[in-house]
């Protein structure tokens, strides 16, 4: 080839993957394939692929704009304009933009191999397929890559597992490996964290544990188990029968008032607290909405920022749905009582929580508005307040791609020289 190629501001091939952005500036065409570059656009908030490696061409990153973050294998690394990444084969990788403003990177590769794999991607959309992992790792499979299953994966023991602990049959998931953390869902029950169970422990290098609490998802509950406080002490045990330490609890709504309770009781193996949109304390003006006297698509209303994207048809479930979602709402009134109600004394003892604590909250929120979320936060010592723009009650299951970097940027900041705790 005798003349340059030249690709003008705009130019070139665009190829919209969900969020992402990708523009091919060069295709290898040019280059005798031995060179192939893109420009990467990630929407704010937002998460690349599954750690992946590659075994026959170079991967370089250059950020051009906004921020990136790139997690080899365990090593997080924030990456500012200005930065360049340059990815070996056979090393392990992933990126993400965790800022609020897109983040835009030059993306090369060596030979030019991999460029092919976004057209893919490309035309399996235009023919209708949906984007799944499965999809994505296939599509990867064609151009010598291969997830990077020792680093986002479910342990050994299994995804789903069941202990005995003081009478009381706990049944708990555990999947991936690297940083602990133990998420408690909320009063909707398990069904609302475990999207993000896998997505925490499948994007980032964490080890989530996600119990179940007794009642809630068909399980049993024995009669003396009744409070937030009564669950706290039950997973203070299961800390301590799989023996992990430096633990971050993560807790939403029900599953906050529980991290709040846990973080009283001192426990050594826990590293920091997070509080998603929790309940549990009484703020004068500010009652939690009453839940059980709203129908679905009145506490979808109060949950979402968006509830059209997130309404449930009652006549459309079937009878076993209909009666988990109402085993759940018995379990949720033993152990949450009347909603607005709460724990009069909780706000009070939370002077005694002496462990990091971030208060996260949908700015949407109508079930518990930010003023309580504020109160909440005000009540522990030196608890950070981070507000979550355009979600609401549950942003594990409405803005995932903007609670992960949230929790995980909290989990990174506690001892980073602690190890992560071995399977039981």
């Amino acid at each position: 080839m005798n003349e340059a190629s030249v690709v003008t501001p705009g130019g070139g091939e665009t190829i919209r993957l969900g969020t992402t952005r990708m523009r091919i500036l060069e295709d290898g065409s040019s280059t005798g394939h031995r060179l192939g570059i893109g420009e990467i656009t990630l929407a704010p908030h937002s998460e690349g692929p599954p750690q992946h490696r590659h075994a026959e061409h170079d991967e370089g990153f250059y950020v051009v704009s906004g921020e990136a973050r790139f997690t080899v294998g365990e090593t997080v690394h924030e990456a500012p304009a200005g930065t360049f990444v340059m990815i070996p084969p056979g090393v392990p990788h992933t990126f993400a933009n965790p800022g609020d403003r897109p983040a835009v990177l030059l993306n090369t590769f060596t030979p030019d191999l991999y460029v092919r794999y976004f057209r893919d991607l490309r035309d399996m959309i235009a023919a209708g397929q949906e984007l799944t992992p499965e999809a994505t790792v296939h599509a990867m499979s064609r151009y010598a890559t291969v997830p990077a299953t020792d680093f986002a994966r479910p342990g050994p023991a299994g995804t789903s597992r069941t202990l005995a602990l003081d009478g009381v049959e706990l049944d708990f998931e555990d999947h991936g490996q690297g940083r602990l953390v133990l998420l408690l869902h909320g009063g909707g029950g398990p069904q609302t964290v475990a999207p993000f169970v896998r997505l925490l422990a499948g994007q980032r290098p964490a080890r989530v544990i996600a119990p179940v609490h007794p009642g809630f998802g068909g399980t049993g509950r024995p009669d003396g188990l009744t409070s937030p406080a009564g669950l706290a002490r039950l997973y203070a045990r299961l800390l301590e029968e799989l023996d992990l330490t430096g633990v971050t609890v993560v807790g939403n709504s029900l599953g906050g008032w529980v991290a709040a309770e846990l973080a009283l009781l001192g426990s050594d193996r826990i590293s920091g607290v997070v509080l998603v949109n929790a309940v549990g304390i009484v703020v004068p003006g500010h009652p939690v909405a009453d839940v059980f006297a709203l129908s679905p698509q009145e506490l979808s209303r109060l949950s979402f920022h968006d509830p059209a994207k997130f309404r449930i048809d009652p006549g459309a479930l079937t009878e076993a749905q209909r009666a988990g979602a109402a085993a759940n709402r018995a379990a949720l009134a033993v152990y949450g009582g009347p909603a607005s109600a709460g724990d009069p004394t909780l706000r009070g003892r939370l002077a005694g929580v002496g462990l990091p604590t971030l208060v996260l909250w949908g700015e949407s929120d109508q079930v518990v508005d930010q003023d309580y979320g504020r109160a909440y936060a005000a009540a522990v010592p030196n608890a950070r307040f981070q507000l979550l723009r355009g979600t609401g009650h549950v942003p594990q299951i409405e803005t995932p791609g903007q609670l992960l970097p949230a929790v995980w940027d909290f989990v990174h900041a506690q001892d980073g020289d602690r190890t992560a705790g071995q399977r039981a």
